[in-house]
C-alpha cells in the first residue's frame, strides 16, 4: 500500500489544488493505474470534504487541513484531517432546501462513497472508493470480410425467391 499526505491552507482558495494534487497523483504517481471514472470520483468527493473543512471546522482562516491518501491496487482511501468543529459545530448530513446553494456535500460523498465517516481519532472525515483489478473484457472482434457474402464487397445478395436475376426488386 501506498500513502501519501499534503497540508493546505484552511482557506477557500486552496480547494482548488488539493483537487489537482488528487488527480495528479492518482494519475502519476502509484503502481496500479485508477480508472479514470474512480479518478474524478476521488477529486469531487475531495473538493467537498477540503470545502467542509476550510467553512465549517476551525481550519478556517488561519488554520489548515492535512490530506492523506492511501492506495492499493483495488481500494483507495482519502482523509481530510482538520482542526476540528467551530464551536457549536457539529458535522453531519442535512437536507438542503431546493434554493440553497450549499448543504448538499456530504450527501453526495454518501451518495458516492463506498464507505466515509468521521475519523476515528482525529478531526476530519474519510471516504474509500474500490474498483476491479481484472481489465474488462476485451470487444467482439470479427474477421475482416468474415460478414461479407463473397470476398467482392459488391456483391449484391441473391434475388428473392421466384424473382429471374436481372429482374429489379425495389
Amino acid at each position: 500500500m501506498q500513502r501519501f499526505s499534503t497540508t493546505f491552507r484552511g482557506h477557500p482558495d486552496s480547494v482548488a489544488p488539493a483537487r489537482h494534487w488528487l488527480d495528479d497523483l492518482l494519475r502519476f504517481a502509484h503502481h496500479a493505474a485508477v480508472p479514470a471514472d474512480t479518478r474524478a470520483t476521488a477529486v469531487l468527493l475531495l473538493s467537498e470534504l477540503a470545502t467542509n473543512s476550510v467553512r465549517h471546522s476551525r481550519s478556517a482562516h488561519d488554520g489548515e487541513y492535512t490530506v492523506h491518501v492511501s492506495l492499493n491496487p483495488t481500494r483507495l482511501r482519502v482523509e481530510v484531517e482538520d482542526d476540528g468543529p467551530r464551536e457549536g459545530r457539529r458535522a453531519g448530513l442535512r437536507v438542503a432546501g431546493p434554493g440553497e446553494e450549499a448543504g448538499r456535500g456530504l450527501v453526495l460523498v454518501a451518495a458516492f462513497a463506498d464507505t466515509w465517516g468521521p475519523l476515528p481519532h482525529d478531526p476530519g472525515m474519510y471516504f474509500h472508493l474500490t474498483w476491479s483489478a481484472a481489465d474488462p473484457p476485451p470487444l467482439p472482434r470479427r474477421r475482416p470480410g468474415a460478414s461479407l457474402p463473397s470476398e467482392d464487397p459488391l456483391t449484391w445478395p441473391a434475388p428473392p425467391v421466384g424473382q429471374p436475376e436481372n429482374a429489379s426488386w425495389n
